[in-house]
């Protein structure tokens, strides 16, 4: 999640638009297991980061020690470590001359989330999966990933229940905290919704579990954590309630994205006006999270289609590539297991280094069994 000034604005879905020419992901074999990162679009360059390689010998020529300044040997080297073992995928690398990827680095603090999560299964009567991956840019410096996705049926059964959080940049240290309990938490108060009461009046119950879900995470941080601050635990978040018949609804704070697939055909829910997604309006806690909220309703599902809940890193890799949008319909084209749902988040695109989280629901004509 990067911050930036507002730019997001509640409206009807709209369709989404490419900025470049249709470039089709590859399945040359030989592309195989490079893992997430950074490419696309025909960009015949590397993705700006370091490559798998020794960090360099201290010797110089005939294997004689190099001398400094003072005439002592240098420091010995670390030896040259080897990649580490990967599955191999189909995932898309678009561009020349990509660079390969640096060793990853894990994330110190206790309180860290995972760097990868995937999930895979019958809700209710919908095939729902999901995966986050850790972004390029934590994995190079050893940083948390911020995203968080949660998911449930409403205690009568009548609703399924899907929420995805990405903490903000600006607080690197504990904003997944944040994330990882709001998606808990809106989950857990939106279990008591029931479809009638959605179909009477939607704004009201998203409002109020927006509200319901601020309201206890203040009272979490002043009883568990009384060090931090609301801003801390800043998020945005996206919660969809779709229930078994009818019209479901989508709210989101922030900018986390709900989009439609069907076939090779995306739409927005929410409106974007064509610039950046990652210009973060609003955020998690709020003393009135409802007032800043957008609320959407969803339509009756296309056969064969599905609904995306996806973090602004995965949502920008979407608008901005055709090579993106083509790789992810046809994986998407029917439901996916946990592991399916992570190598889908596999492809390399240029600047990508944010975390990617996408919460996909299939219609029941493509459900799993």
């Amino acid at each position: 999640m990067l911050t930036g000034p507002s730019g997001a604005s509640p409206s009807a879905a709209s369709p989404l638009t490419a900025d470049a020419g249709r470039a089709a992901p590859t399945d040359d074999p030989g592309r195989a297991g490079q893992g997430a990162g950074a490419a696309v679009d025909g960009v015949p360059a590397s993705d700006g980061a370091p490559t798998h390689s020794s960090p360099g010998a201290a010797t110089g020529t005939d294997d004689q020690p190099r001398r400094g300044a003072d005439g002592c040997a240098a420091p010995t080297a670390l030896p040259a470590v080897d990649p580490p073992r990967t599955l191999p995928t189909t995932a898309p690398h678009v561009g020349d001359r990509l660079q390969p990827l640096p060793l990853p680095r894990l994330a110190l603090p206790a309180t860290s989330l995972p760097g990868l999560r995937a999930d895979g299964g019958l809700l209710g009567d919908r095939w729902l999966g999901a995966a986050s991956l850790a972004g390029q840019s934590h994995l190079n410096s050893g940083t948390t990933a911020q995203d968080a996705y949660q998911f449930t049926l409403s205690d009568d059964r009548s609703l399924l229940v899907a929420a995805v959080c990405d903490g903000l940049g600006s607080r690197p240290l504990t904003s997944q905290l944040g994330a990882s309990l709001f998606a808990a938490l809106l989950c857990e108060e939106a279990r008591t919704v029931t479809a009638g009461r959605l179909t009477g009046d939607p704004r009201a119950v998203l409002g109020g579990v927006l509200d319901a879900a601020c309201a206890r995470t203040a009272r979490l941080r002043t009883a568990g954590m009384p060090a931090l601050t609301d801003r801390d635990l800043s998020c945005t978040a996206a919660l969809v309630l779709l229930p078994v018949v009818g019209t479901g609804w989508a709210t989101r704070v922030g900018d986390c994205a709900v989009m439609r697939l069907a076939g090779e055909a995306w739409e927005t829910v929410f409106h974007r006006d064509g610039g950046p997604v990652n210009r973060v309006s609003a955020a998690l806690p709020h003393p009135a999270p409802a007032e800043i909220a957008e609320y959407a309703p969803l339509t009756e599902e296309s056969p064969g289609g599905c609904l995306i809940l996806a973090s602004d890193g995965l949502a920008e890799d979407a608008f901005g590539s055709p090579a993106v949008r083509a790789w992810l319909a046809e994986r998407w084209s029917r439901p996916c297991d946990a592991a399916a749902m992570a190598d889908s988040l596999r492809y390399r695109r240029r600047g990508s280094h944010d975390d990617r989280t996408a919460l996909v629901v299939w219609s029941r004509q493509t459900r799993g069994g």
